[in-house]
């Protein structure tokens, strides 16, 4: 038998119907809260989990993808919400694929086209020498190359290690190689999940109770024997992860697709869906899969994960029909209770009034945090009402 959730108090709330047209939750964080950080970082995917503060005052930081390389964007933003939460250092950062849209921010930067890991390059020696021993971070290369006795000083950004799905099947992009230069300028620092066995294994603990595990990687998903058929894409090949903290669950997954789409035909959203209905969890919150596309979301995956609230992560106005008016219908259909988009996408006046009346656009950073009972949410939305930024 599945188990059932409750829905939390707060969500009962006239402040979550959006009485005050901003979804703010009044709560003091504990120290023993896992925060779950969805970056708007325009269209591409950033999100930041953290466990719960430890004795010592110290917690585990993940980042799960790294935003877009268009404008540098996805860098710039991440830097700034790190910086802010006061992250210096990652204990993980994981690629869900190897689309520019997800790991961009790694392999271009504010600052000369690098990774934002690397500093502002300006404190406290010259250009490309943050830590002013005479020495700049990276080697002379036609592609960005962090220079081994550099990377993670100074201002660096310092990542313990690397998660991926494994090599690209062939040279792959410019930005694939700049990542795996990156990935791996230190032995053992990056870790790929190839096979099923690998998958199988890996789990990273967040701390008192919380983790995080593979459930999905290389057309490879937990429980099944086998790789799922007609794995050829990027996306099909995507990372998902279960973020739990006992009674709260969290889906995250990438670009992983559920519906047939030009030469996508992996149903792999539905494989994870099974492995998560046999464990007889009901998931709290999903990163909605693909930015919300028409062919993620599929109807037999969330009827079968029964999520709560859906995380839509895309860029305003953009070409791919981010999120797409049928996965948000489908959301709906699964009873989904509310849709909080970090933008306006391309959510027009046309969508199904049962579609809007529990969509909430251009939201800006949502933060989930949960003590592992109860959750909360809350984003860095100012104004008042829903709008049209291209009015």
């Amino acid at each position: 038998m599945i188990r059932k959730k409750s829905l939390p108090s707060f969500f009962k709330t006239s402040k979550f119907v959006c009485q005050f047209g901003i979804f703010m939750f009044v709560a003091l964080l504990s120290a023993q809260d896992l925060e779950i950080v969805n970056v708007r970082v325009g269209q591409g995917d950033a999100t930041i989990i953290q466990g719960p503060i430890d004795t010592n005052g110290d917690r585990v930081n993940v980042l799960f993808d790294a935003g877009d390389i268009s404008n540098r964007d996805g860098g710039r933003i991440l830097r700034a919400v790190l910086s802010k939460r006061g992250i210096t250092k990652l204990d993980y950062v994981i690629v869900s694929h190897y689309d520019a849209d997800h790991i961009g921010g790694l392999v271009s930067g504010p600052h000369h086209g690098i990774s934002f890991l690397l500093g502002w390059d300006k404190v406290p020696g010259s250009v490309g020498d943050d830590d002013n021993d005479n020495n700049i971070d990276w080697v002379g290369d036609m592609f960005f190359q962090p220079d081994p006795e550099e990377f993670g000083t100074g201002d660096d950004i310092k990542v313990d290690h690397f998660v991926d799905r494994g090599d690209a099947s062939n040279s792959g992009s410019q930005a694939y190689r700049k990542y795996k230069l990156i990935a791996e300028t230190h032995p053992n620092k990056r870790i790929s999940l190839t096979n099923l066995a690998e998958l199988e294994q890996f789990e990273i603990d967040l701390g008192s109770g919380a983790k995080m595990t593979a459930l999905a990687a290389n057309g490879f998903v937990r429980g099944l024997p086998n790789r799922v058929s007609n794995v050829s894409t990027e996306n099909e090949r995507s990372l998902s992860f279960l973020v739990s903290y006992d009674q709260f669950d969290f889906l995250i997954s990438g670009d992983l697709i559920g519906r047939t789409s030009g030469g996508e035909n992996a149903k792999i959203e539905r494989e994870v869906g099974h492995f998560i209905k046999n464990q007889d969890i009901v998931v709290d919150v999903l990163h909605a899969n693909h930015h919300g596309a028409n062919n993620g979301s599929e109807q037999e995956f969330l009827e079968e994960i029964k999520p709560i609230v859906a995380i839509v992560s895309a860029g305003n106005g953009n070409n791919h029909k981010h999120p797409h008016k049928n996965a948000l219908k489908r959301l709906v259909e699964a009873g989904v209770y509310r849709i909080i988009q970090t933008s306006w996408g391309t959510t027009t006046g046309i969508m199904p009034e049962n579609v809007r009346d529990i969509q909430a656009i251009y939201q800006g950073d949502i933060v989930i945090s949960s003590n592992g009972t109860e959750f909360t949410i809350s984003t860095s939305r100012k104004f008042e009402t829903d709008f049209n930024p291209n009015d």
